[in-house]
This record gives C-alpha cells, sequence and structure tokens, in this order.
C-alpha cells in the first residue's frame, strides 16, 4: 500500500493494465501551486457547508452515493484497467457499497456528534450549564491507497463531510482514475471546491500536508506513514495512520475445517491479498495441521488465477509490477529457508497474474512470516495451541487484526483478550473494515490511526466547551482579596476531606465575599 514515488514520468502519472499489460492513459501532475489552490477552495466552500445541518448534509451526499451506483459499471471497468482487480471482486468492494455505507457513517455522526450535557455540582457551579460540542476542523487532506481506490475512501471521505469539513485528496498514483471517479460524482452534487482532487505521488502527498490542512488521513506502507506522522507533527495537525498488517489466523484443534478452510481461502485470496486486513499467517495447531493443510492445498490449487475473463478466473493479477517482485522474493525466501510450497508458487505466464500459493511449515525467520506480502500467499506455522500462536503474533511488528477459529466462542472471547491488535473476529476474518460502527485500527507497526465508528472522528472534528451562567450575582472567589478570600478557600478544602466541624460557616463566608465583591465593583 505504498504512496512513495511510484509510476511517474515528467508531470504526468502512467502504468499498465496488470490483465494485459497495455498502458493506460497518463494522468496529469497536479503542481504546487494547484494543490495550495484546491486547499484554499476547500476551506472557503466548508465556510458555507458547515453551517448546513447533518440531515441536510447526508441528503445531498445521499444523491451522489445513488449516483455511484447507478454508474457502478464505471468503476469496474476503472480498476479492472488500473488495477487488475476482478469484476465480480470489484463490484462488490468498490461498486456497491456507497450508499449503505453512507447511511452507516450518517447514523455514526449522528449519535457521537449530538451535544453532551454535562451535569455540574449545583454547590460550586451554581445556576450554570454546561455542554461539549463537536465542531469540524475545517479542511481533511487524505492520501488513498490503491488497493481499494473507492471503498477506501467511505471511511475518511465520507465522515469528514457529514462532521462539516472540506476535503483533498491526492488518490495513490496507482489508482488515480478510480478514485476521482468517486469524488467527481460527490463533486457534482457538493458545493464547488467542497472536495478537491490532487494527483501524483509522494511528493504531492507532502505539499498537501503543507498547503494548510487541519488534519491528514493516511493509508499506506508503514515506512511512508512514519513520513506523514513527522509531517503532520512539524504542522501542528492530526494525523490519522494506516499502515498495514501481517494479519494471522489462529486455528484451534476443535475448528469446524469445512468453515474454516473457505475462510481462510476467502481472506488470503480475496483482491489476490492485497488488503492490510489479508490473512497472511495461520497459526494451525498441530493437531489437526495436517487435515488442515491437505483441505487448503486442495482449494488454492483448484481456484484460478490470472487475467482471463470473469467467468474463468478467481484470483485477481498483482496491481503493479513492484508489487509482484515483493511476493516472488518473499516466496523464494521461504523456500530456501525450509518452507514447504504446497501449492502455485509461479507466475501465471499471463499479465501480472500469480498463482494462489500456500507455503506450510514456515517460521518466523521466514520473510512471509515476518513482513506484509500483501500478495495471494499463505504460510502456514504448526503449533502446539493457542498460548505459543498468541506468544508469536505479539512478538510481531504488525498489529492489526487477528482471528481465531474454533467452535468454542466462549474460549475465543478470553484468548482475543491476550492479543496484542486493534480487531479480533472469531470464526470470520476482517469484514469489519466496511462496518461504518465499528473501529479499524491496529497497534504497533500497523499505525495509530482509527477508521470507523465514533473513535475516527476525532481526526474530523475537536472538542468544543460551552458553559452558559446564569447567576447575577459576581462569584465569591473573584478580585479583590483579603482575608475572607482566605478562610472561604480553607473552608472549602476541609469540606472535601470530611471536616465538618466548621461547616456551619461556609454559608455565611459565601454571603460576605458576594457582598464584598458586589460592594468593591458598585464604587
Amino acid at each position: 500500500m505504498s504512496a512513495e514515488a511510484g509510476p511517474m514520468e515528467g508531470s504526468v502519472l502512467h502504468g499498465v493494465c496488470p490483465v494485459d499489460l497495455v498502458p493506460w492513459e497518463p494522468v496529469p501532475i497536479t503542481s504546487d501551486a494547484a494543490v495550495s489552490d484546491a486547499v484554499a477552495s476547500s476551506r472557503l466552500a466548508a465556510e458555507e457547508w458547515t453551517r448546513r445541518s447533518l440531515p441536510d448534509r447526508q441528503k445531498i451526499l445521499e444523491k451522489a452515493a445513488r449516483s455511484l451506483l447507478e454508474d457502478r459499471g464505471q468503476i469496474v471497468d476503472l480498476v479492472r484497467t488500473e488495477m487488475g482487480k476482478l469484476e465480480v471482486d470489484a463490484l462488490f468492494s468498490e461498486g456497491l457499497g456507497p450508499l449503505e455505507v453512507l447511511k452507516g457513517w450518517a447514523r455514526v455522526v449522528e449519535r457521537a456528534t449530538a451535544r453532551e450535557r454535562i451535569r455540574l455540582n449545583p454547590l460550586s457551579f451554581p445556576r450554570k450549564k454546561a455542554y461539549i460540542d463537536l465542531r469540524p476542523r475545517g479542511v481533511v487532506g487524505v492520501i488513498a491507497p490503491w488497493n481499494f481506490p473507492v471503498a477506501g475512501l467511505y471511511r475518511s471521505v465520507y465522515p469528514a463531510l457529514l462532521t462539516g469539513n472540506g476535503v483533498v485528496v491526492k488518490p495513490s498514483e496507482y489508482t488515480p482514475r478510480s478514485s476521482a471517479w468517486f469524488l467527481e460524482h460527490l463533486q457534482a452534487v457538493l458545493p464547488q471546491g467542497l472536495v478537491g482532487i490532487v494527483q501524483g505521488g509522494g511528493a504531492t502527498g507532502a505539499t498537501l500536508i503543507r498547503s494548510g490542512v487541519d488534519a491528514v488521513v493516511f493509508t499506506g506502507s508503514a515506512a511512508t506513514g512514519r513520513k506523514v506522522a513527522v509531517a503532520a507533527a512539524e504542522e501542528g495537525i492530526p494525523a490519522s495512520l494506516e499502515m498495514g498488517g501481517n494479519d494471522a489466523a489462529v486455528v484451534l484443534e476443535d475448528a469446524d475445517l469445512d468453515r474454516t478452510t473457505a475462510g481462510l481461502t476467502q481472506w488470503a485470496l480475496q483482491n489476490s491479498g492485497q488488503a492490510c486486513g489479508a490473512i497472511e499467517v495461520v497459526y494451525a495447531d498441530r493437531r489437526i495441521a495436517d487435515r488442515l493443510v491437505a483441505r487448503l492445498a486442495h482449494a488454492f490449487s483448484s481456484l484460478r488465477a490470472g487475467p482471463g475473463p470473469m467467468a474463468e478466473v478467481d484470483v485477481s493479477p498483482v496491481a503493479h509490477a513492484a508489487q509482484l517482485a515483493s511476493i516472488e522474493a518473499h516466496v523464494e525466501d521461504a523456500r530456501a529457508k525450509g518452507g514447504e510450497v504446497v501449492s502455485g508458487g509461479r507466475r501465471t505466464g499471463e499479465g501480472l497474474g500469480y498463482e494462489p500459493t500456500l507455503i506450510d511449515h514456515a517460521d518466523e525467520e521466514m520473510d512471509v512470516v515476518r513482513e506484509e506480502t500483501f500478495g495471494p500467499v499463505l504460510a502456514v506455522c504448526r503449533v502446539d495451541g493457542p498460548t505459543e500462536a498468541i506468544r508469536r503474533i505479539n512478538r510481531g511488528r504488525y498489529g492489526l487484526t487477528t482471528s481465531f477459529w474454533t467452535r468454542d466462542t466462549a474460549r475465543a472471547e478470553r484468548l482475543a483478550e491476550r492479543v496484542s491488535c486493534g480487531v479480533v473476529t472469531v470464526n470470520n476474518h476482517a469484514l469489519t473494515g466496511a462496518i461504518p460502527e465499528l473501529p479499524w485500527t491496529g497497534t504497533k507497526d500497523s499505525g495509530f490511526g482509527v477508521a470507523g465508528s465514533r473513535h475516527a472522528l476525532s481526526t474530523f472534528t475537536r472538542p468544543r466547551a460551552l458553559l452558559i451562567d446564569g447567576a447575577s450575582d459576581p462569584e465569591p472567589f473573584w478580585l479583590p482579596y483579603d482575608r475572607s478570600a482566605w478562610l472561604l478557600a480553607d473552608l472549602l478544602a476541609d469540606a472535601q476531606l470530611l471536616r465538618l466541624e466548621r461547616a456551619w460557616r461556609l454559608p455565611i463566608l459565601l454571603r460576605e465575599r458576594v457582598r464584598r465583591v458586589k460592594s468593591f465593583f458598585r464604587r
């Protein structure tokens, strides 16, 4: 998911279709001046947008979402051209969700941004009311991923706009037109300039951060994410960072192997494994490992990979050549270190296709276990039980999601408490990333961003305290100070310690202090 320098040549972005290696039409890179202009235009438009009610914002965005659904065939073609994603996969992951996810985000925002009444102690704060409101930050900069060029924007663009912000997005240099397709549908119904699109690589992303945005959302590699964090800190703005994962599945000895095999296959190979939440490592209990590997080997070898038409292919090509080279290096490293390639392990010979690859007898010395492979590769490590599996997972550098596969769900809930990661699922994997009400977040090198739920809104909003005082008299602790002020404070301290022998003097001192302050300011 790197957002680093990619397919750039001069002043344009260029690339090839992973299906047939035919070049796609170049996209002009946005100049630094135009990036600044986009941020300024978004800020100006946001001044009016933030005054609209949430139902009004939702209604306008729903109009765009319906248009996106109507035009879903366009995005299927675009992501097939730019990153090779299968048509049916593109329809499920990119074309199906714009309206449903928007409605989910609207529910989250409505509940989370409702004014909160703070209950005050009437003795300490007489005749006072206090509230907390969440206010939009202004303009949110989004540095987008290539693996889900549309769906990856739902979790940043939707909440940013619903909470009253403007947005400027830099699509990935690998999928510039796919993300632009989504944003252009929003631009068609939103106030002019509210949503900006800037194209380019890492340099354009850096310019965006320096161009006056009030927060930044980044999805990409850990290496680039650290640079984004530093740049955001230098600008004094919050950054939400999702920096990948090396997700594990723990298969216990009592797992339903039919469902488990199907689930592991799905979440290892969907989008050709190019997902931060893809299962990359399976920790299988030794007692069932042989049976599980045999089932997985049959599934992997039976699935069809390559660039063919939808009816003839199950697994997409890899999105770009650099990613394919990294996948091949990881598999060769596993072979060299004693891993058994049970299925796959080769290019398909057409386009950027790579066979679904299953590696048995993997261990922590191998790159496929230690690092994020981000391809159609699944490594199986045999363990003596969940305690060993959890220990290995917690030693790893990533901590995005972990799944447990077992018939004993209560046991899995207890095991979940011991895993250092942001998301845990039982007998499923990764689907929580599509649920707006749930946080999608990680630990360690997976980053500290939150994408989803009310917890994500701290990136898009800031809290504002409002206190309303209905009192007519001055406060007893106001200037000028004299002996009575000291006695009042001393009595209040004793009262907190429940030393009440002098408590009878408290109302007398309060009245005396108020009289003295009032008389002083009447002179």
